[in-house]
């Protein structure tokens, strides 16, 4: 598969703050802001930020070799020696890396997490119950839904995100709401 190379620059000093590799992937990595540090989403919302595609068609290992490169050229802030958000030196992307047999089961585990004692699990049924027992009503077409989990399926979302919404945790983007 091949890759690309990738430079974010502040558009207030026009100074490169962020370099990066990507799959062909149309770009989406590069222009992407979730999965960044939090320093590179300060800059990014402070300044502003463009993107530049510096090496483009390159084979995985050649792209990790450039990446390497720019941020040695460039240097990194958190060593004192250049502009660059990077936290690394670069180079050490995992495209084709499969994991170790033991590092799945340890991810495995991992993503487990604690057990609950059974009274936990009760007063978090009982919550849900309370929540998902609730009406709800279509603004628009003031059609009454019995329960979260009946509108839900309705419109075809999950019943958690549709309950996010209800509550304000996540925008409301549906046209229902808890009857009173």
């Amino acid at each position: 598969m091949k890759a690309y190379v990738y430079t974010h620059t502040r558009l207030d000093t026009n100074e490169i703050f962020y370099v990066g590799i990507g799959t062909q992937d149309n770009y989406r990595r590069a222009s992407r802001t979730y999965n960044r540090t939090t320093h590179w989403k300060n800059i990014a919302k402070k300044s502003g930020w463009r993107v530049d595609i510096v090496f483009d068609n390159l084979e995985w290992i050649d792209a990790c070799l450039k990446e390497k490169e720019l941020i040695l050229k460039y240097g990194r802030i958190d060593l004192n020696n250049g502009t660059l958000v990077n936290l690394t030196d670069g180079g050490e992307g995992n495209f084709g890396r499969k994991a170790s047999l033991q590092t799945r089961m340890k991810m495995s585990e991992s993503k487990k997490g604690v057990p609950h004692s059974e009274e936990h699990r009760k007063k978090t049924s009982e919550a849900m119950k309370g929540v998902n027992s609730k009406k709800v009503i279509n603004i628009i077409s003031g059609f009454v839904y019995n329960s979260v989990n009946e509108s839900a399926q309705a419109i075809g979302i999950d019943r958690t995100t549709l309950i996010k919404k209800l509550r304000g945790k996540a925008k409301n983007n549906t046209n229902l709401k808890y009857a009173d």
